[in-house]
């Protein structure tokens, strides 16, 4: 039996096991990189997660408007089907129309002679001056 101690046994032939070492090394760190990298940029990643947080939040933001414009208009068309004094403040506002009795006032831009005309309508029924 020749002289050998555990020690040279231990680390072995030194070259082999160097680059083992390096290579198990580089596999870790690739395997953590890769790792890192699908936590943060996968596609379940930290930021896509944040990313679809966000647009589930504006959307629900839309819906919620979306809702309050509907029961808008859904009161607003019964009040048309239903109740005449509605659809006359509704004809005098939106369309500019008027009783026959009722004076009009129309404000015109500063760059004419007159700055206000007031208009007598006439008609048995509303009516646009």
């Amino acid at each position: 039996m020749g002289e050998y101690s555990y020690s040279a046994r231990k680390r072995g032939s030194g070259r082999g096991s160097g680059l083992m070492f390096k290579l198990k090394m580089f596999a870790i760190t690739a395997a953590v990189v890769f790792l890192i990298i699908s936590f943060f940029w996968g596609e379940s990643g930290l930021i896509r997660m944040w990313y679809l947080t966000k647009k589930i939040e504006r959307v629900e933001h839309d819906i919620r408007i979306l809702k309050v414009q509907r029961n808008d208009l859904l009161w607003e068309t019964e009040k048309i089907k239903n109740d005449p004094d509605y659809i006359q403040r509704y004809a005098i506002e939106t369309y500019g129309y008027a009783r026959p009795e009722q004076k009009i006032i129309q404000f015109v831009p500063a760059d004419t002679s007159a700055s206000v005309r007031v208009t007598q309508t006439a008609g048995s029924k509303l009516r646009k001056p």
